[in-house]
C-alpha cells in the first residue's frame, strides 16, 4: 500500500502530473469507462477504510493508465517515476493490489455503518459476525482465490510482468520459505491466508470481544423499555468492576431509570449515548453514569473525530487564517450542533458591550 500512496501522493500534488493523468486516462476509453467518473487517483487514508478500498480499486481500474503515464514521465527525465515504474512492474505488487482490494472490499458497508451519528452497536456486531464468517468460508472455497488471481494475471499480461515467487535460500532471515508447487500456490499460503487472518483477528479484537459492552446501548431513553433481565446481568458482569454495586440494587437503579424515561417530554428522549449522558444525573444514578461514560471512551471508529476535523478544514480557510481560538471554536460547534436554539438577540448584545462606539443604531 505504500506504493500506492506516494503514487497517489505524487499525482494529487502536482498540478502537472494530474493534468498529464487526466489526458492519459482521455485517452483510453475503456479504462476511463470502468473509473466510473473518477478522474483521478485516491489517496490512503489512515482511518477511513472505506477510503482505502476505493483508492486501491482506483488505482486497480486505472493500472494501465498509470504505467502508461508512468513511462511517459520516465523518458522525460523523471527519475521517481522510474523508482515508481520499477515498484509496479512486478507481479508480488500486483498480486497484493488484487487481493488487498478484494478483501477491504468486503468491509466497506461496515465501516460505512460504523461511521454513523447514531450507530446501533449491537447491529454492527452482528454485521462484523456476518463478515468474519464470510471471510473464513472465502479462506477454504478454491473458487474465490481462483477469481481473485486470474484478474492479477490479466493485468500483468499486458505489460509483460512475469508471474513468479520470491527466490528461495538456504536460510531466510527476511520471510518465510513457504514450500508450493506453483506460484499460484505460493502467493494464496504466503499473502492471502496471513491477510485474511489479520483482517479476522483485527475485526474480532476491535469489535466481538466488547460485545458484551455495547449492551448498554439499551439504557438509552429511547430503548430502555425493550432491556430484558438476562440484558441487566450481562450489564452489570460486565462492568462490575467499575460499578461496585449488587446485582439487586443494580436491578433497581435501572427500574428507577426507565421509570425517568416514561416522563421525559417525547421531543426530548435522547437517541445517542452523548445525550444520554448529559440527562443523566450521576448523585441519581451513579452506576448507569459510570457505564456510559465507559463506553464512551472505547469508541468502534474515529468517525466523530474526524466530522470535527471536517468542521475546522471548511472554517479555517486562508480568508481566516488568523481567526482567533474562541472564536474558531464557536463557529466550528455552531457547524456540528446544527440543532442548538441561538438566541439572535443575546449575541448582538454581547458585540453592543465589546464595542460601544457603535452603540448607536
Amino acid at each position: 500500500m505504500t506504493v500506492v500512496q506516494e503514487i497517489g501522493f505524487a499525482f494529487d500534488y502536482s498540478a502537472k502530473r494530474l493534468q498529464a493523468f487526466f489526458d492519459e486516462l482521455s485517452s483510453d476509453a475503456a479504462t476511463k469507462e470502468n473509473m466510473e467518473k473518477r478522474t483521478k487517483l485516491r489517496t490512503l487514508c489512515n482511518t477511513r477504510w472505506t477510503s482505502r478500498a476505493d483508492a486501491l480499486y482506483t488505482f486497480k481500474t486505472a493500472f494501465p493508465v498509470v504505467v502508461h503515464l508512468l513511462e511517459r514521465l520516465q523518458n522525460l527525465g523523471d527519475d521517481k517515476a522510474g523508482q515508481h515504474l520499477a515498484s509496479l512492474m512486478r507481479f508480488q505488487f500486483v498480486i497484493a493490489l488484487v487481493v488487498s482490494e478484494h478483501v477491504l472490499q468486503s468491509t466497506v458497508h461496515l465501516s460505512t455503518f460504523l461511521q454513523g451519528a447514531e450507530c446501533d452497536l449491537l447491529e454492527a456486531v452482528k454485521e462484523c459476525k456476518t463478515v468474519i464468517e464470510m471471510l473464513r468460508s472465502e479462506q477454504n472455497d478454491d473458487n474465490v482465490w481462483n477469481e481473485q488471481y486470474q484478474p492479477a494475471l490479466d493485468i500483468s499480461e499486458p505489460f509483460d510482468i512475469v508471474e513468479n515467487v520470491p527466490r528461495w535460500c538456504g536460510r531466510q532471515t527476511s520471510r518465510a520459505n513457504h514450500p508450493a508447487e506453483t506460484p499460484k500456490h505460493y502467493w494464496r499460503v504466503s499473502l492471502y491466508y496471513p491477510f485474511l487472518d489479520h483482517m479476522i483477528t483485527e475485526l474480532d479484537s476491535r469489535l466481538l470481544k466488547s460485545e458484551n459492552r455495547f449492551h448498554t446501548q439499551y439504557l438509552l431513553p429511547c430503548v430502555v423499555e425493550q432491556i430484558t433481565n438476562d440484558q441487566i446481568v450481562t450489564i452489570h458482569q460486565t462492568y462490575l468492576m467499575d460499578i461496585g454495586l449488587s446485582l439487586e440494587d443494580f436491578k433497581r437503579e435501572v427500574e428507577r431509570w426507565r421509570a425517568r424515561c416514561r416522563i421525559l417530554p417525547s421531543d426530548k428522549v435522547p437517541t445517542t449515548l452523548c445525550r444520554t449522558l448529559d440527562i443523566v444525573n450521576p448523585a441519581l444514578y451513579p452506576s448507569i453514569d459510570t457505564i456510559l461514560c465507559v463506553l464512551l471512551t472505547m469508541p468502534v471508529a474515529s468517525a466523530t473525530a474526524e466530522r470535527s476535523f471536517s468542521v475546522r478544514k471548511r472554517l479555517k480557510t486562508y480568508i481566516r487564517s488568523t481567526i482567533r481560538y474562541d472564536r474558531l471554536s464557536a463557529l466550528g460547534l455552531m457547524h456540528i450542533h446544527r440543532d442548538f436554539d441561538v438566541n439572535l438577540d443575546k449575541a448582538m448584545d454581547v458585540f453592543v458591550a465589546a464595542i460601544k462606539r457603535r452603540a448607536d443604531f
